[in-house]
């Protein structure tokens, strides 16, 4: 289960009724993606918010409903889940459309609940539309509050409420927190694994692509430590032809990789390495995060014989990427997963490692004997001082008399020696060039 280190406010509500737009508003920032289709929000979604000096999670979920639809019971479970575990639940419901069956179902789904319920009614932004949400008392939830999340109108008023019905406050022992981003193409069983990770039905998982269509994330808690797991919409060959929703949410799994420490780069065993597969490990490497390899349904590929085949084309698709770990696992049956968070506290570890500057130029001088610097005409490349300037990735800074002497292939060969002295397993590595005063170029 999900671990509860602070109150949980959910959002439940049959879809369109703007339960992104109040999460949005209730974090202070844009954190869900909103738009007019219904079903855009399908997987439930924790994210922080604060409020009066109260600190506390607010869980968006899939609009439920009566009628069924594609995934709609698998939604419905998932925001079931989110009110389950609720201290306390925001039920939305649209003044514009009155009370509804679906709204009917959903007050006496959550009465039996036996939590704490507020009645928000949306998209109130005049006298007229005040005046029409009285109807609401017909469902029995007590007095409706007044809302226009769009237009940021009875927010305060709302979470005033949400922060009296809190449970009080009882401060926990921090523990170290490793965020954890699982990306890869569409349908290569992201969710799959997330769910294998922490234990529980935490995303939706079906054959269809595009399931998960906003960044979640979980807290999984191993060895008195915690990971934040973050589940991403699938990221596509070409953005041609993405409807909006598919458009943001290729932005939210660029910006989870920014924001995670170790990114899970989850590949097909069945379509084997494609180079868009490369394409994104590049871009997680250009983002310098640490990554590991996951080749998913290795089951399916024993099956038919074909992990040679399999290997033979991750070594060749990524032989300039031989230092990223690489698992063979199996959401389907669990094989392989047991090593995944282990991993990622190795490449953690390697992502943070810092070398000592006596050790470090003591590297480089014997480097320098073993293959000599690069020159132009009559100058030479002269490195004078190393210095390791930061970590996560790690980045070297290598004081020499002209910057402009030296070219990529220098610059490779140094970081492949770094690798070979010092590991640096799962992470890049960034090496920079800085020229140093004309007093030390004559």
């Amino acid at each position: 289960m999900r671990k509860k280190t602070l109150p949980v406010v959910a959002i439940l509500g049959r879809p369109n009724v703007g339960k992104s737009t109040l999460l949005n508003r209730m974090a202070s920032r844009m954190v869900a993606i909103v738009d007019a289709m219904p079903g855009v929000t399908r997987d439930r979604k924790y994210v922080p918010a604060r409020w009066r000096d109260r600190d506390f999670i607010v869980a968006d979920t899939g609009g439920v409903g009566i009628e069924e639809g594609f995934l709609a019971s698998d939604v419905e479970r998932q925001a079931f889940f989110a009110a389950e575990e609720a201290d306390v639940i925001v039920m939305v419901v649209d003044v514009k459309t009155g009370v509804t069956d679906d709204d009917e179902w959903l007050a006496r789904k959550l009465k039996r609940l036996k939590r704490h319920v507020l009645l928000v009614v949306n998209k109130v932004d005049n006298q007229v539309a005040e005046s029409e949400a009285g109807v609401f008392y017909a469902l029995g939830l007590g007095d409706p509050i007044t809302i226009s999340a769009q237009h940021g109108l009875g927010i305060g008023d709302l979470l005033d409420e949400v922060v009296e019905l809190l449970p009080p406050f009882v401060p926990s022992e921090e523990k170290p927190e490793i965020s954890v981003a699982i990306v890869g193409r569409p349908n290569v069983g992201k969710s799959s694994i997330l769910n294998r990770l922490s234990e529980e039905e935490r995303a939706l998982v079906h054959e269809e692509p595009h399931t998960t269509r906003d960044t979640i994330d979980t807290i999984v808690e191993r060895d008195d430590k915690d990971y934040r797991i973050l589940d991403t919409a699938g990221i596509r060959k070409n953005r041609g032809g993405m409807d909006d929703v598919e458009y943001y949410s290729s932005v939210r799994t660029f910006r989870a990789i920014e924001d995670a420490d170790v990114v899970l780069l989850v590949i097909d065993a069945g379509e084997g390495p494609s180079d868009h597969d490369q394409k994104i490990a590049s871009k997680i490497a250009s983002r310098g995060r640490a990554c590991i390899i996951l080749i998913n349904k290795w089951d399916l590929i024993e099956e038919r014989h074909k992990g040679k085949e399999v290997m033979d084309s991750l070594a060749y698709k990524f032989r300039w990427a031989t230092h990223l770990p690489l698992l063979r696992v199996s959401a389907l049956t669990g094989r392989g997963l047991d090593k995944v968070l282990p991993l990622v506290d190795t490449v953690y570890s390697e992502w943070q490692s810092r070398i000592p500057t006596p050790a470090l130029n003591d590297f480089f001088a014997r480097v320098k004997d073993k293959v000599a610097p690069p020159r132009k005409g009559s100058r030479q490349l002269k490195m004078y001082y190393a210095t390791q300037a930061g970590t996560a990735p790690p980045t070297v800074i290598i004081f020499v008399n002209d910057a402009g002497l030296v070219k990529a292939d220098y610059r490779k060969f140094l970081e492949r020696q770094l690798r070979e002295e010092y590991g640096f397993w799962g992470t890049p590595v960034r090496v920079h060039f800085k020229t140093a005063g004309k007093d030390r170029r004559r």
